[in-house]
């Protein structure tokens, strides 16, 4: 029984294994002037790769035919050589771009007579398929942004609509194939919640600066890829970033890493191009604080005033220009002392200017960033109560920014 096992596998492997090789040969009817015979055209492989080396054999069914038979490969910048009995080879080019094509037999009678057959032989030319360093051919410009969100470069709105991811084509080393990448743009206001998302996927390749095969590769690609179809042929080059809305002083993301959806092979987190900037915004804002006053020293303790826990103010910052951070000193207008932001009385609470040095804002100058929201520090105030004298107050603050 195991014998008998033993036995079939062998009969279906070498079935299969003739199987494969009738794929790869093809008879053609030779007809000339003198004689006919029946001409079979073999290949070594099912797929090629450029580079790689084509090998074609000829088996000629008539010993006696006297025309000479030699096998043409339709691909440009291939020469074919002959390595033995009816064995020819031939190198498929490294700029080959992924088609099929067509071998094609030339004959010559003994009478000096040519002939061109068609046969259907067809030797199918694929691409590599490797994941390049995309820092090896990827760029942003004209703003070249900065790779940590800490150092933003900070651009106007035209200037950030304006950018494009380029491709650095030449770049790519031979024989890498097709690229795709996928294009990520994230908006992020300044509190740290997301704005907007958009994402592309686009595809380029190595250039060899033949506008044709730019042509012929795209025709490949939207038959082999069909939703990259949609692709320019000037994007494999260079692709516009898009963006809607832009808030004022927002972080703006661009992320490009390739397209694994499309490759075959493991993620590599690390070949990944990030650029961060920031849409510049006014050098004067104004918001809105509630905080949570302690007063530390009043110049008029003796006429005491029974403080409320609330503040409420309006406050004016300055914005440094290069990196959107608010100055930490800034100044503010509105209630202070009172049992809620507009419970102003006497004897509980008034009105008053204040000098903030925001401790919050300071952390955030220097790297470490406390919660967006989240306002306090050291506060000099002019503070007016009704009915009760003006005062100097030194207090310290924890406020929530609205």
């Amino acid at each position: 029984m195991q014998h008998l096992k033993l036995s079939f596998i062998a009969i279906f492997y070498l079935s299969l294994v003739s199987i494969v090789y009738a794929q790869q040969s093809f008879p053609t009817l030779i007809r000339s002037s003198l004689e006919d015979e029946i001409l079979i055209v073999s290949i070594d492989k099912s797929v090629y790769y450029p580079g790689d080396t084509v090998k074609i054999t000829m088996q000629r069914n008539d010993s006696s035919a006297t025309s000479v038979a030699t096998p043409i490969l339709l691909i440009d910048g291939t020469t074919m050589k002959q390595t033995g009995r009816n064995v020819y080879t031939a190198e498929i080019p490294p700029t080959c771009a992924p088609d099929e094509y067509r071998v094609r037999i030339r004959v010559k009678d003994s009478q000096g007579r040519r002939y061109i057959y068609e046969s259907d032989c067809i030797v199918n030319v694929e691409e590599h398929q490797e994941i390049e360093d995309l820092s090896r051919y990827i760029s942003i410009e004209p703003g070249a942004g900065s790779d940590e969100i800490k150092t933003a470069q900070t651009l106007d709105l035209w200037q950030i609509r304006r950018l494009h991811v380029v491709f650095q084509r030449d770049s790519i080393r031979l024989g890498m194939g097709p690229q795709f990448v996928t294009i990520r743009t994230t908006v992020l206001l300044r509190d740290g919640s997301s704005s907007q998302v958009f994402e592309r996927r686009v595809l380029t390749f190595r250039s060899d600066d033949d506008p044709r095969r730019d042509r012929a590769m795209l025709a490949q690609y939207r038959k082999a890829y069909g939703e990259f179809a949609a692709i320019r042929q000037e994007e494999f080059s260079r692709v516009k970033i898009k963006v809607d809305s832009l808030p004022d002083w927002a972080f703006v993301t661009i992320n490009v890493e390739p397209d694994y959806t499309i490759k075959i092979g493991g993620y590599n987190p690390a070949n990944s191009y990030t650029r961060y900037y920031h849409v510049r915004g006014p050098k004067m804002e104004v918001g809105f604080i509630l905080g949570i006053p302690k007063v530390l020293y009043d110049t008029k303790a003796k006429d005491t005033i029974e403080y409320g826990n609330y503040t409420a103010m309006m406050r004016f910052y300055y914005v440094e220009e290069s990196t959107g951070h608010r100055f930490p000193v800034n100044l503010g207008f509105g209630t202070f002392g009172v049992n809620s932001p507009i419970d102003v009385k006497v004897g509980g609470g008034g009105f008053a200017l204040s000098v903030l040095f925001n401790v919050a804002e300071m952390t955030r100058m220097v790297g470490f960033d406390l919660a967006k929201k989240i306002s306090a520090g050291i506060e000099l105030t002019p503070f007016f109560p009704l009915q009760k004298k003006a005062r100097f107050l030194l207090n310290v603050q924890v406020g929530f920014v609205l």
